[in-house]
């Protein structure tokens, strides 16, 4: 069955990547955190849980991160082993006013969809979230509420 220390480490090797990341720093753009200070994203713009925008008293954009370990499994007879395919669900959520992105030049998306590339390509195709190589499922764009935006991202990989 599966293992749930997949979650904690998923979740960590994602935020490392981000904070790593000097395009996805700024393309969050924060106007409280300095680009030299990328781990200060960490539970301010960048959530290993599903942050409630409501709470958010300033405009600007985070990102959210979940994995989860669903019931269906299946056997690998090859190899003798069960395996899972564990989701990571990734949101980026910006407020309306924080959507045009003004401070990285020749970008002309908007924020929401450029950091989806950016994480697109950051984590689409890759090993190391899971044990097999992780896809992309769906990005969908929605609105979360009156004044904040944002894009759903659902990638899958497998682990034992």
């Amino acid at each position: 069955m599966a293992n749930s220390s997949i979650v904690r480490k998923a979740k960590n090797k994602i935020v490392k990547e981000f904070i790593k990341d000097p395009d996805i720093i700024a393309a969050i753009n924060s106007n409280t955190i300095k680009p030299n200070e990328p781990e200060k994203l960490i539970n301010t713009h960048i959530f290993n849980y599903n942050q409630n925008p409501h709470t958010l008293n300033t405009v600007g954009t985070f990102i959210t991160i979940q994995v989860h370990i669903p019931y269906e499994y299946y056997t690998d007879y090859k190899a003798s082993v069960t395996r899972v395919r564990p989701t990571i669900e990734i949101w980026i959520i910006s407020h309306e006013k924080h959507m045009i992105v003004d401070n990285v030049p020749k970008v002309t998306q908007n924020r929401n969809d450029y950091l989806s590339e950016l994480i697109d390509n950051k984590i689409n195709g890759k090993r190391g979230f899971g044990i097999g190589e992780t896809i992309l499922l769906s990005n969908t764009e929605m609105a979360l509420q009156n004044d904040y935006l944002c894009r759903k991202m659902l990638f899958q990989c497998v682990d034992l």
